[in-house]
């Protein structure tokens, strides 16, 4: 292996690239109409309570122009409502889901568990928490430099 592939940006980014893969692989074998993005854009708006356009750009780490196009897509497939309210004395796009897109979730959800157990029974769980903290921080650490740097 040569110094670049023993590297941790090596590590990081394949790791990426390969769960990037088998996820958009999962969501497209499930014939729902979904891309992986709008998948994961469900799943977010889901999980978190009053979820502004602001809030799903920052969890999908992408700018709010493209999050937008998501949310608009969403819309138009009838999965989400976008409603203009106030939030912080700002007014910002509140996302939810629908009903149908409620059922589309756990849908998903219903399919995504056997992948996700099979991945868990290769590592133990004390492990994995051990992953994710330590990815955590070290995300923390990248986005504070990355902000200081622009």
């Amino acid at each position: 292996m040569g110094k670049y592939e023993d590297s941790l940006f090596y590590q990081l980014n394949s790791n990426a690239k390969y769960f990037n893969l088998l996820f958009d692989n999962f969501v497209k074998g499930l014939n729902l109409g979904l891309n992986a993005q709008e998948h994961l854009a469900l799943i977010i708006i889901s999980d978190k309570k009053d979820c502004c356009q602001r809030d799903l750009a920052k969890i999908l780490v992408k700018d709010r122009a493209n999050t937008g196009k998501i949310a608009s897509t969403l819309e138009g497939k009838g999965l989400i409502k976008i409603e203009l309210k106030t939030k912080n004395n700002r007014p910002v796009k509140i996302l939810s889901l629908t009903q149908n897109g409620k059922k589309i979730c756990k849908t998903i959800d219903e399919k995504v568990k056997p992948l996700i157990n099979k991945i868990n029974n290769e590592i133990s769980k004390e492990k994995i928490e051990q992953i994710k903290n330590s990815l955590k921080e070290f995300r923390q650490i990248v986005e504070k430099v990355a902000k200081t740097n622009i």
